[in-house]
């Protein structure tokens, strides 16, 4: 089977997604600084992250249908090996090594206390659907789950919205169902469902869990038909336009957070803002982004994205910052403003020295393998079927004349 073509663009989104994350993650660990509510912007990374899921699941689906006997199950079956490996990693790597990062940063989200029953749900994705084991097991691991639910519906998605016509409406269908279900559905599932559940708790629930991360994947699957259009296309290979609109959505996209409209969940315009962000850097002149730096960082970024929790805790340690931590103190104050900042660029710098060197190691070691097997089994599953097929055509016709 040929491998669908692999763009270095979408590579370079996952790799400024990651690093809008470990921006976000190290400076809510650190008090007060200049910019500090710039760079909490970088939490939409994992929106970022999610736009690219989208787009390349979609570009794979439309190259895999043409040249899979089973495109649907080999596609659960090569997402399954995709994921799975390393997240069962982290899984056991975070428990058996607590100390590797602050102890209160595991359970989280589980207020009454971690069961067992919370890790059979984590390792089986189903953990996406109880503020309780939303977030409690793997740092970060509600993202997971998310993109796992994604995985589920997808090719139902893939079958409905097929066109750029159809992507669009189902964007603008998106934004009456996300006011609907932060008005109507959220706060019947807040107190009927979920009854009991501490606020903050919900909050951050229900802010993130599937139901409420939809409209980002379905932008996703806009992008994905931006991108083949004939004048998008055609304007990407301008060598002034790429540049004017990747600086334009990033403009938009830092202006919004400070802008306060009722009437438009943030969500929407900065999930549109990244998604005109990735249609730029498929621009002919946008090397100066798409580089092999941002690539490379790319390709290991769902190590990165697991691995950049334990990078952060063992940079505190390093720092002498490792102990002053607590879940009632979540962030240090260095003496001032211009301390704090001093202190989140040696985090930040450290960490992601040792996510790199980590996340290196985990994807040579756990999800390049993990990703070829999955790769063979699909090969001999998809061999087996074509040959079935081959041998019932040839057989002779029984039938009475």
């Amino acid at each position: 089977m040929n491998e669908p073509r692999h763009f270095a663009f979408l590579d370079t989104a996952r790799g400024l997604a990651f690093l809008l994350v470990i921006l976000f993650h190290a400076a809510l660990v650190v008090g007060p600084f200049p910019g500090r509510s710039l760079v909490l912007q970088g939490g939409y990374g994992v929106q970022l992250f999610f736009l690219a899921s989208a787009i390349t699941l979609c570009h794979s689906m439309s190259q895999r249908k043409l040249d899979e006997t089973h495109p649907v199950t080999f596609f659960f079956l090569r997402r399954l090996f995709r994921i799975a490996p390393l997240f069962w990693l982290a899984l056991i790597f975070y428990w058996v090594v607590p100390n590797v990062m602050p102890s209160f940063w595991l359970g989280q989200g589980a207020p009454s206390g971690v069961h067992a029953s919370y890790f059979v749900l984590t390792a089986l994705f189903l953990h996406g659907w109880h503020p309780y084991t939303f977030n409690s097991i793997v740092p970060g691991g509600w993202s997971i789950a998310v993109e796992m639910i994604f995985y589920a519906v997808f090719p139902l998605l893939f079958c409905l919205v097929n066109s750029l016509k159809r992507a669009g409406l189902a964007v603008l269908a998106s934004f009456v169902y996300y006011k609907f279900m932060l008005h109507s559905v959220f706060p019947f599932f807040h107190d009927h469902v979920f009854a009991g559940i501490d606020a903050h708790e919900m909050d951050f629930f229900m802010n993130l869990w599937f139901p409420a991360q939809l409209p980002v994947f379905l932008v996703g699957f806009l992008a994905y038909y931006l991108l083949k259009d004939s004048l998008v296309q055609k304007t990407m290979e301008s060598k002034l336009w790429p540049g004017v609109w990747f600086l334009g959505c990033a403009v938009g996209l830092v202006g919004w957070s400070a802008l306060q409209i009722r009437f438009v969940p943030g969500l929407f315009p900065a999930v549109l803002a990244m998604a005109g962000m990735i249609i730029a850097l498929s621009g002919v002149s946008m090397w100066w982004i798409v580089n092999p730096l941002l690539c490379g960082l790319g390709r290991i970024s769902f190590s990165c994205y697991l691995m950049h929790f334990a990078g952060l805790g063992l940079a505190l340690k390093w720092l002498g910052r490792g102990q002053v931590l607590t879940e009632a103190a979540p962030a240090i104050d260095a003496g001032g403003a211009h301390a704090n900042a001093f202190l989140f660029l040696r985090l930040l710098t450290v960490a992601l020295l040792l996510t790199v060197v980590f996340s290196t190691l985990t994807y040579h070691a756990v999800e390049k393998p993990g990703i070829e097997i999955g790769r063979r089994l699909i090969r001999k599953l998809n061999q087996r079927a074509r040959a079935a097929a081959g041998a019932q055509a040839v057989l002779p016709d029984s039938s009475p004349n």
